[in-house]
């Protein structure tokens, strides 16, 4: 689902729920929601904040979590609804859990010995357009490797509007440098956090 997607869908079930938003001013009036990060194209999260605005200081913030949980379809979950606590500009981490396929030619010794590389140069695109060489090994905040099922990792990786990393990028390098360019892995964003591992909420 693409963000587009999502900010269509949860406007359409604020509508649905029938909670006093505050709508945009002017001639084609909206729900005015923002997400604290955008999601990535074909990413699944565990943990997504989208800020909006109720038009009646008063009404209960419970009774508006069960309205809108009440309408929500199978895979949309309403965890909790609470005043801000963080702008999101304060964001600079995110939590991933990248889980790897049989088919997907990655083992846990060729993951450990590619993570622990002194540099992981890749070609990333700048927000005008062009391509610049950046040096993923210093960027990687934290990793784990587990083996059960499946092989998974989990690592930390800077987010938001000063340094973003696309766990993508470090996972396509990895299967490239296995020759591997038609591994099956999945993607899950489990977490975002402040420069000083606050969980941002």
């Amino acid at each position: 689902m693409s963000h587009l997607d999502m900010n269509r869908v949860m406007i359409r079930l604020l509508r649905l729920s029938k909670v006093p938003i505050w709508y945009t001013e002017g001639y084609n009036r909206h729900p005015y929601i923002t997400f604290a990060l955008p999601l990535s194209l074909g990413f699944s999260s565990e943990y997504e904040v989208m800020d909006f605005r109720l038009d009646n200081d008063d009404f209960d913030i419970k009774l508006a979590e069960k309205m809108i949980a009440d309408v929500c379809p199978e895979g949309i979950e309403i965890i909790a609804l609470r005043e801000p606590v963080f702008k999101s500009g304060k964001i600079a981490f995110a939590d991933f859990e990248i889980t790897f396929f049989a088919d997907s030619g990655a083992t846990k010794e060729s993951l450990d010995k590619f993570l622990a590389l002194p540099e992981i140069i890749v070609s990333k695109k700048t927000k005008k357009g062009g391509l610049k060489e950046v040096d993923l090994a210093e960027k990687i905040k934290s990793f784990d490797i587990t083996e059960a099922e499946e092989l998974k990792l989990t690592l930390r990786l800077p987010a938001g509007g000063e340094d973003n990393i696309n766990p993508k990028i470090l996972i396509d390098k990895y299967l490239a440098d296995l020759d591997c360019n038609n591994g099956f892995y999945t993607v899950v964003r489990t977490g975002l956090f402040l420069a000083d591992g606050t969980k941002f909420e």
